[in-house]
């Protein structure tokens, strides 16, 4: 907490009050479309911690595998609605100095890959959950921080235009974090061998879950 807090500083020193404002606004249009992702993610926890608890591993498999694909898909949907819903509100809604437009675009193109890849990393943390593996979460979570104090000194050298080499660096920081995660889990847990299926009834009821708890939410 305390090496994000101070990034955040050192970020808006590199950047600039308005580079900086550009960024987290740009971010956050995509991230209007995360409600998609946060219900699912609950659903696959859940699912993969009741079938764990049952010692059923044949069926962990199954709902780890189900679970990937239906990400797959919200990845898909969320790339889908920023490229057209978004992108038009992004260029024709939001006030930006016409000097930074490129920027931007380049900001918000790499901050939909980093919003795809950290979809396709639910699963994948999911099981670390379903398993109590906690420490990884808090191990993984001191390299993302020092990996982006890093991006953010390494700013300071380069002499592109920082704005648009901050959001590649912080895309490929995901990256790099998806795959610890994904190594983690092939690595230790036998049941998150991907593998291709389609059952019906199981999609219906993930997706019934999901449903429930996003209305849930919103409620709230």
């Amino acid at each position: 907490m305390g090496v994000s807090l101070y990034t955040s500083r050192i970020i808006l020193n590199t950047l600039g009050i308005e580079d900086f404002g550009i960024y987290n606004v740009v971010g956050g249009v995509v991230i209007m479309f995360s409600f998609l992702n946060s219900s699912m993610s609950s659903a696959t926890q859940r699912f993969l911690s009741f079938e764990l608890g049952k010692d059923n591993y044949a069926q962990f498999k199954k709902v780890f595998s189900m679970s990937v694909n239906i990400h797959a898909i919200i990845a898909i949907v969320i790339f889908i609605l920023a490229e057209t819903l978004g992108l038009w509100f992004l260029n024709a809604k939001l006030v930006i100095p016409s000097a930074r437009m490129e920027a931007a675009n380049w900001v918000y193109q790499f901050s939909i890959l980093s919003f795809m890849v950290t979809v396709m990393s639910v699963p994948y943390n999911a099981t670390i959950i379903a398993h109590e593996r906690m420490k990884v979460y808090a191990y993984v979570s001191i390299v993302e921080v020092i990996l982006k104090l890093i991006v953010v000194f390494a700013l300071v050298w380069l002499g592109y235009d920082k704005l648009k080499m901050y959001a590649v660096l912080i895309f490929f920081v995901a990256v790099f974090v998806w795959i610890i995660y994904r190594l983690y889990c092939k690595r230790n847990f036998n049941e998150t061998k991907y593998k291709f299926l389609w059952e019906q009834s199981l999609y219906k009821t993930l997706l019934n879950y999901a449903g429930w708890n996003l209305f849930g939410n919103m409620q709230v």
